[in-house]
């Protein structure tokens, strides 16, 4: 009798043993499984942060471009003022000068709403790119090490965006200013050649 209780309590601790080893071998698939829906999400997000940084130099050189036409129709106004007095020509001269500004206006103008629309569009990409990592950071809280690294080279990538969004908001806020100054300067320049 002694052996029978003896051999049913081993039955009994082999069958939680094996009930252990299998809930464990679950609970490894599962870490497995969570891991590398962490890292395929990891890759994606680095992916589309680098879309994201070709963008945003993109939105830079664009930015730059536009500068760099203020400044250029900024220096050639001026000259347009020091015209002699000549009498014939001067009023076509005038009118000439007059359409290539409206021109150059309205080619500024187109550019700095592309230039805008751009910076949104991104700016927004980018918002749903941080949330989409604050989401996946909240569910990965139980993650290893190396996907904490991940974690953190990515919040860094987002903080290098977030500096260059700044900066390129700096630098539209400037090239609004010398569009408004450039479209006031046009204004006074059009009233002084009608």
């Amino acid at each position: 009798m002694a052996n029978t209780q003896e051999k049913n309590a081993l039955e009994a601790a082999r069958a939680r043993l094996e009930q252990a080893l299998s809930k464990l071998t679950q609970d490894v698939a599962s870490s497995r499984a969570t891991l590398e829906t962490a890292l395929a999400d990891g890759a994606s997000a680095a992916t589309e942060q680098t879309a994201q940084a070709e963008r945003l130099q993109a939105l830079e050189q664009e930015n730059l471009r536009l500068h760099e036409q203020v400044a250029a129709i900024s220096l050639q106004q001026p000259s347009g003022d020091n015209s002699g007095g000549s009498s014939g020509s001067t009023s076509d001269d005038n009118d000439e000068k007059f359409v290539a500004i409206e021109a150059e206006k309205a080619a500024l103008q187109q550019n700095y709403e592309l230039l805008k629309r751009q910076y949104t569009s991104l700016q927004d990409e980018f918002e749903g790119l941080q949330d989409r990592m604050g989401t996946e950071n909240a569910d990965t809280a139980n993650e290893d090490a190396s996907s904490s690294d991940e974690t953190g080279a990515l919040r860094r990538q987002i903080g290098e965006l977030m500096r260059e969004r700044d900066t390129i908001r700096q630098e539209l806020d400037g090239a609004i200013i010398e569009l408004e100054g450039f479209l006031a300067d046009s204004k006074v320049a059009a009233g002084g050649i009608n």
